[in-house]
């Protein structure tokens, strides 16, 4: 199973006990997939439905609309919507105004918007907030990216969300895709509190978990990317240190390179895998890293000055 389904599964565990936070809850629900039909005449405000996409969420939508606003499981039928999509419709005009009056929210043409007035409280802008991530969220895996959404269906929503998720001292930005509207978050850290927010410390902890994970293997392949960097930039340095060194030999009497340096170039072509450091623990008594740097370049500028007499460039 995905993230986004284990985090979604966690959050439809528990029905708050609070009779707002269920209103938000089933309000943040709506905001996303809430629709209306039925709505022919100036009088007729029309039927509440709301799109369903799972067997699960479709169960977890019931169970609230009759915990929440006490409707009758016979006022409440599932019904297929074009593509793979479902759809729960309250069947009776009464109860379906009665959700509307109870939770505040009214028609915007085809759609249900929410009020303000349903995430005044903390606790009810976290259940409003849980409500649409079920409905319109998603949640990417962080082993390949930090990234989390919710898709909403207008501009208004959108915002609405954005505001709530800075009132809990959190930030999200929002972009339009289609015709949709996405409030996403892409830093580690905010959507591990961000799934806090809504509850879920299961998935918060397995969220964290992971990253953890995959931060230690990045630093470990980091250090070993690093560590072989090095072991090249050395053996590419010691092949050019013994060219230059034979380069040497080939035109000059070893009696008449000074004997520092002969010491020096007679040490570096008998360990040619050695760092400067376990150079210099060859000599007697042993010399520094700079000493033994400072030798090579010596030997690398009498072969390049050779080179260029030469005629060699």
């Amino acid at each position: 199973m995905s993230f986004s389904s284990d985090l979604k599964k966690e959050l439809m565990e528990v029905i708050p006990k609070n009779k707002h936070c269920r209103y938000a809850l089933l309000g943040g629900i709506i905001s996303v997939n809430g629709r209306v039909e039925n709505a022919d005449s100036a009088d007729k405000n029309g039927l509440v439905c709301i799109r369903v996409e799972s067997d699960e969420f479709e169960t977890f939508v019931s169970k609230l609309i009759k915990i929440a606003v006490d409707i009758p499981d016979e006022h409440v039928i599932s019904s297929q919507e074009i593509m793979h999509h479902r759809k729960l419709i309250i069947t009776d005009e009464k109860d379906s105004e009665r959700l509307r009056n109870g939770l505040k929210v009214y028609n915007s043409g085809s759609r249900l918007c929410t009020n303000e007035m349903l995430t005044e409280r903390s606790c009810c802008k976290q259940a409003f907030l849980r409500g649409a991530f079920l409905a319109g969220g998603s949640l990417s895996s962080p082993e390949k990216s930090n990234h989390m959404e919710i898709s909403v269906p207008t501009e208004a929503e959108a915002d609405k969300l954005c505001r709530i998720i800075s009132s809990l001292h959190l930030s999200a930005k929002c972009m339009k895709r289609k015709d949709r509207y996405i409030v996403y978050i892409k830093d580690g850290n905010t959507i591990s509190n961000f799934i806090g927010v809504l509850g879920a410390s299961k998935s918060m902890m397995d969220y964290e978990n992971v990253r953890i994970l995959k931060d230690i293997r990045n630093n470990i392949n980091r250090e070993v990317n690093c560590d072989a960097a090095n072991m090249a930039k050395t053996a590419n340095a010691a092949a050019k240190q013994i060219d230059d060194i034979n380069y040497v030999y080939a035109h000059v009497k070893p009696e008449d390179i000074p004997e520092g340096l002969r010491e020096m170039a007679e040490i570096r072509l008998e360990f040619p895998y050695l760092s400067l450091k376990e150079l210099g623990d060859k000599f007697t008594p042993p010399l520094g890293k700079s000493g033994i740097n400072h030798r090579l370049k010596k030997l690398s500028a009498m072969a390049e000055s050779i080179r260029k007499s030469n005629g060699i460039q």
